[in-house]
């Protein structure tokens, strides 16, 4: 009996939501007529869900997965929140890798 209990509180606690991390890509807008474009750059946003509300987090990106660099820190009211726009240049050059810290 005290090993089921066991196994079920080891897996309640696997089980927990996890933060996770979705990237979404946003596109700079063109005029039909002429193609020109218009309005803000284009670049990404981060949409986070699974966040303990009132913890600070922050945003970490790697290139190789051995040495991560903040890109910037926020913190929750809720458990979903949305990154603001990161231009194209506003991120780091070439392919890198994101997770996310708590940092308190």
């Amino acid at each position: 009996m005290t090993r089921l209990l066991t196994i079920l509180l080891l897996s309640s606690v696997a089980l927990t939501a996890a933060p996770k991390l979705e990237i979404k890509r946003v596109h700079q807008k063109e005029v039909e007529a002429t193609g020109a474009p218009y309005g803000s750059p284009g670049g990404i946003y981060f949409k986070y869900t699974g966040l303990d509300p009132f913890i600070m987090y922050g945003l970490e990106y790697s290139h190789d997965m051995k040495t991560w660099t903040r890109l910037y820190n926020f913190g929750t009211a809720g458990d979903n929140t949305t990154s603001p726009l990161l231009h194209w240049f506003e991120l780091p050059p070439g392919n890198c890798f994101f997770r996310i810290v708590q940092l308190w």
